[in-house]
């Protein structure tokens, strides 16, 4: 076990797309003889990770419910974020980097609830040695109308680039920038980049907090203003990811033997 790294998966989302039952995390929805958070939680505890954070929201019950499991284990940990209605993806990043569960790790993994990924892909991320690093699968994967893409230079991640109309709009390249392929949702930060996150989020929480307007960012948001050259850890498995915004996508995750933990 790796007692430094913690994780952190944002659940709190109406996931409206689906059009799921009322009080229904999409990230709980049962799937493949699992769920997408409980399968993304012991892919974590299973790879090493030490602990989970998990930010609820919308259908928090349902969530926990899912983890019904891991109460009292000490592993699994939850934070409320209480403006989930209001505030986009980014404050669920701050709701979760800030709590007192994460304080003292020195190496945090964010993942998104609905993003499901191989085991061995994840265990890629949690055994880079990278200040920042991000799971990548090829340019070819890259489909504008729903890809968080990365954007870089000599194979190094400069900013990512996320089109929230689903309109596909492709992003605007600078001098010698090229794509370099497709997020696949899971970064790693630790040290200084760490640190600077965790002051970008506390900063951006207090501004939301103050705001007469909701502030609707994504959660790439705070990660693009670090500014940090982020190491892409490419997928051993790039066809194994499935993120969960259509129903297409729940009957693909419910045909997906891979999600059943051997």
């Amino acid at each position: 076990m790796d007692h430094k790294t913690a994780a952190i998966i944002l659940c709190a989302g109406q996931g409206s797309r689906l059009g799921l039952p009322g009080g229904q995390n999409k990230c709980a929805v049962p799937l493949a003889g699992t769920t997408p958070v409980e399968y993304t939680v012991s892919s974590l505890l299973d790879m090493g990770v030490a602990q989970v954070t998990i930010v609820v929201g919308y259908g928090a019950e349902s969530v926990r419910d899912a983890l019904s499991d891991y109460d009292g284990s000490g592993k699994v940990f939850f934070v409320e974020n209480e403006s989930y209605l209001r505030h986009g993806c980014n404050y669920s990043l701050a709701c979760g980097l800030m709590d007192e569960s994460v304080s003292g790790m020195e190496r945090v993994l964010i993942a998104e609830g609905d993003s499901l990924l191989d085991r061995r892909a994840i265990g890629q991320m949690i055994h880079t040695d990278s200040g920042a690093a991000v799971l990548v699968r090829p340019k070819r994967y890259v489909d504008p109308t729903r890809s968080v893409i990365t954007v870089g230079r000599d194979n190094v991640i400069l900013r990512y680039v996320y089109d929230t109309t689903h309109r596909g709009v492709f992003p605007k390249l600078e001098q010698d920038e090229t794509v370099v392929g497709e997020s696949m949702q899971l970064w790693l930060f630790a040290g200084n980049a760490l640190r600077r996150l965790r002051s970008l989020l506390e900063e951006y929480r207090l501004e939301a907090d103050k705001s007469d307007t909701p502030m609707l960012h994504s959660g790439v948001y705070s990660i693009n203003m670090l500014g940090e050259k982020t190491k892409p850890v490419f997928a051993e498995e790039p066809e194994r990811w499935i993120n969960l915004n259509t129903q297409e996508d729940l009957r693909k995750a419910g045909k997906a033997s891979w999600l059943i933990k051997s």
